[in-house]
């Protein structure tokens, strides 16, 4: 018998590896489903910050955001100048992770700023 899904699961997965964050991700969904009107971006780096890049393909507008994060218990908080977003992390190896924003619940057809899917940048 053969399960599949969208997230890799297996040994690798662990969601207390904070240093598996460090480095480039682009937010990615199975086309089939659900499809992007952009592309968005985010970077973490070893000193606590992060960067989020964004595209609109309909306006050809990018926008740029600056955050200082944490990560403890399993819950991403990124904090800016302006705001304070916490998120679930719900899955997390070295080149795939999902973010669920806490008090929320996911469910298929639902996607929205709740939920948030990434696969590692290889830049």
């Amino acid at each position: 018998m053969t399960l599949s899904g969208c997230m890799k699961m297996g040994a690798e997965m662990d969601l207390n590896r904070s240093e598996w964050l460090i480095g480039t991700w682009y937010e990615y969904y199975d086309p089939t489903v659900f499809a992007m009107d952009g592309s968005s971006q985010v970077s973490f780096s070893e000193e606590g910050t992060a960067q989020w890049r964004t595209f609109d393909i309909l306006s050809g507008g990018s926008w740029y955001g600056n955050y200082q994060y944490t990560y403890e218990k399993n819950i991403l908080t990124l904090v800016s100048d302006t705001e304070t977003e916490a998120y679930e992390v719900i899955f997390l190896n070295k080149d795939e992770m999902a973010w669920q924003r806490v008090g929320t619940t996911y469910s298929k057809g639902s996607w929205s700023s709740d939920y948030k899917h990434f696969l590692r940048s290889e830049d």
